[in-house]
């Protein structure tokens, strides 16, 4: 049996984004990760194929050789410290990661906490020469005077040079140890889980280390590689069940198409023709009420929704004095958009799922439209919107664009980033869970990512890519029918891309679902309630 403990209570720490919420006032932790670690703990588990249960402090019966995740960021919690004294007293093994103090019965003595004096490098492991990635920069790490009375193992360094490439890159000592060991005990030095769920859910940035592994599974392949540092150091994780969701194959595909300003139904007589169900995603325009009813004719088909991120006001006045240059012999410049916050912030998502569910539009999974992602206003908003209707299974918000952190409203290369196409941006193709970093939660529901426009060559790549300590993926491959026979991404429009893909995922057997049963299934099988 394997668990993974979350705390009980709102995450208090120094360094906050405030921020008003669905719900009101909102203190997001921003330092280290905070409150994200057990959530990141959880999903690496899930992804792994194991079913990890959650437990909390509070928990009265313990189970006996069982082992537990513990991502610990307050120091001072007595009931924490009370409840992993009575698990290791039941002949239980601790994975431990976060404040050093937390552990402080298990450690040697002497443990501070440092940070690293190079603010663009990673943090990361060199474990037999190898070194991996395991947490972003300038997070803190702990370190002792001494070599740890020989319980460390491998090293810390931060990840410089040509930081993302693995032949290039600096690997600098910080002069701490990347594992430390003590009686069923193990410690992971610089939280790589909270680290796991901030890559994960966009709270901080991968882009910069994309290179060092297969960009389109780079989430994927960490797993991957941290599942075999936790394999070396607690031999006994390789004896949990790890039985995946029986619902899934090995590969699952999901067909999406966002319904952009187009009525093209090129796709959709594709799939209905050789019986291939996809998820389609209408946007409250014009057109909403071709599609719904084109939709409804065709029961194989899921109509869900997709979401506005757009400030589409200032996209039409834009738009207006562009034609008004013109007309006037002046020079157009690009078009500028700017983030919708009114329409995602506090209850503006919970207000347009509300229009989308009065309007004839699926809600069983949301789907974002537009380039910007807000963080974390739109997790916080969402969050309201699963809790307001329990028909959602989740949303697909996580793909390319531009993420705008802690306030930013235009890319600045820190709080504002740009994940450029055909970048996934969080690639971890198995459908996760979010979390509430201010209260250590995760959201009902569930998340996913998704690539756009492939050609048949990439998606046959994706498909042939192997992880063996992965049992199963679900891929997500978004096309857009205003592209279908529109030369953006082939001369002669995308229709063809799709046909041959439609043969590419026949040939090889795999199972085409849309993502509501996708995450109807998994939901089925996780053993998770919130």
């Amino acid at each position: 049996m394997i668990h993974v403990l979350f705390r009980s209570g709102p995450v208090r720490r120094a360094g906050v984004y405030r921020f008003r919420g669905a719900a009101g006032p909102v203190e997001w932790p921003k330092v280290d990760g905070a409150g994200l670690g057990a959530a990141g703990a959880w999903n690496f588990l899930w992804r792994l194929g194991a079913q990890p249960q959650p437990i909390t402090p509070q928990a009265q019966r313990l189970p006996s050789g069982a082992i537990l995740f513990a991502v610990v960021d307050d120091a001072d919690d007595p009931s924490t410290h009370e409840f992993l004294s009575r698990w290791h007293a039941h002949g239980n093994t601790i994975v431990a990661a976060g404040a050093p103090a937390a552990f402080a019965l298990h450690l040697p003595a002497g443990a501070a906490t440092a940070r690293s004096p190079y603010p663009f490098a990673a943090l990361a492991y060199r474990l037999d020469q190898r070194v991996e990635p395991m947490a972003p920069p300038a997070w803190s790490y702990a370190r002792w005077d001494d070599a740890t009375s020989g319980a460390g193992e491998g090293e810390l360094v931060a990840l410089g040079g040509e930081r993302q490439s693995p032949a290039r890159a600096t690997a600098l000592p910080l002069a701490a140890p990347a594992l430390v060991y003590g009686d069923r005990f193990v410690y992971l030095n610089a939280n790589p889980f909270a680290a796991f769920q901030a890559w994960l859910q966009g709270q901080s940035d991968l882009g910069p280390w994309l290179a060092w592994r297969p960009r389109l599974f780079w989430l994927d392949e960490h797993v991957a590689a941290l599942w075999r540092v936790l394999l070396h150091a607690v031999p006994a994780l390789g004896s949990i069940p790890r039985p995946g969701v029986s619902g899934l194959g090995a590969t699952t595909v999901v067909l999406r198409h966002d319904l952009d300003y187009s009525r093209d139904t090129a796709y959709l007589e594709l799939e209905t023709a050789r019986g291939v169900p996809a998820s389609y995603a209408v946007l409250l325009d014009r057109n909403r009420r071709f599609w719904t009813a084109r939709l409804a004719g065709v029961r194989a088909m899921e109509c869900c929704y997709h979401y506005n991120t757009i400030d589409r006001k200032a996209a039409r006045a834009d738009a207006i004095a562009r034609r008004m240059r013109r007309l006037l012999g002046g020079t157009s410049r690009e078009p500028v958009t700017r983030p919708a916050l009114g329409e995602i912030a506090g209850g503006g998502l919970k207000r347009q799922v509300a229009r989308a569910r009065a309007g004839g539009v699926g809600i069983a999974t949301l789907h974002r439209h537009g380039a910007f992602l807000v963080y974390p206003e739109w997790l916080d908003a969402l969050d309201a919107c699963l809790r307001a209707f329990p028909e959602i299974g989740g949303s697909s918000s996580l793909f390319r664009g531009t993420v705008l952190r802690w306030g930013a409203r235009r890319i600045d290369g820190n709080a504002g980033t740009l994940i450029d196409f055909p970048d996934a941006g969080f690639p971890l193709w198995w459908p996760f869970k979010l979390a509430r970093a201010d209260a250590a939660t995760l959201l009902r529901g569930w998340e996913s990512t998704s690539v756009a426009e492939c050609e048949p060559e990439l998606v046959a790549q994706m498909l042939d890519h192997r992880i063996p300590e992965l049992p199963q993926r679900v891929i997500t491959l978004s096309y857009h029918p205003y592209h279908a026979a529109r030369a953006t991404f082939r001369p002669a429009g995308s229709v063809a891309w799709f046909a041959a893909i439609l043969d590419l995922v026949a040939a090889r057997g795999v199972e085409v679902l849309t993502l509501a049963e996708v995450y109807a299934r998994v939901e089925r099988e996780s053993g998770v309630t919130n």
